[in-house]
């Protein structure tokens, strides 16, 4: 008498919707791919800010996006206008010397060249957050995650590392200025994906209590 009982009460409950594992597998192993050709190709003390934010910007979108991609068009035009301030901030970089003056800054053994930082930094970075708002559009998921990497990682982590900079070196240090831009970016983004985040969370359990049993 039980059994019919549950089975009655099994088929009446609402289906929770099954996430698929491809993306966060692909995301995870593009990171590590990532995050070992930096450190082969990178001054160390360059190395680390990046693989700390991809880290945590991993949580972050497992936690969030990846669920419930973004869907409003608000995060993506403020990611846009991140992506966008990313570049003057680069350009502050490079005019500064950038590339060799955080290798004097730490001491590395050998030299962190111009070409490496002009096609890892500006133009391969910047082909992928091109890419990811063209993705972000169309909720795939993988786009996502790089919603979260500038968001915690090109914003946040890099602003506070700029100003964290100056103060070893004793002196202005290449990308300063334009940090305070970063970091209000970073925030503004955070605030509006987490907010996305709830309105979307809410829609999801509203649509799953209004579902008909069957």
């Amino acid at each position: 008498m039980t059994r019919p009982l549950l089975d009655a009460h099994a088929s009446t409950a609402p289906a929770r919707p099954k996430t698929e594992k491809i993306s966060a597998v692909a995301v995870a192993l593009i990171m590590a791919g990532a995050v070992a050709a930096i450190f082969l190709t990178w001054p160390i003390p360059a190395a680390i800010p990046p693989t700390v934010a991809a880290i945590v910007a991993y949580a972050a979108w497992i936690k969030t996006t990846y669920v419930h991609p973004v869907k409003s068009r608000k995060v993506i035009a403020i990611f846009l206008c991140a992506v966008a301030f990313q570049f003057i901030h680069l350009a502050e970089e490079y005019l500064g010397g950038f590339p060799h003056q955080i290798v004097v800054l730490f001491h590395t053994p050998g030299d962190w060249s111009e070409k490496s930082f002009l096609l890892w930094t500006v133009f391969g970075m910047g082909a992928v957050l091109a890419l990811a708002a063209a993705g972000a559009l169309y909720q795939i998921r993988i786009a996502n995650y790089w919603l979260w990497f500038y968001a915690l990682g090109l914003g946040l982590v890099n602003a506070i590392a700029h100003f964290i900079f100056p103060f070893i070196k004793g002196g202005y240090f290449p990308g300063l200025y334009t940090a305070a831009g970063h970091l209000i970016m970073s925030i503004l983004l955070i605030y509006f994906l987490l907010q996305e985040n709830r309105r979307l969370r809410s829609g999801t359990a509203q649509e799953r209590s209004h579902r008909p049993p069957g």
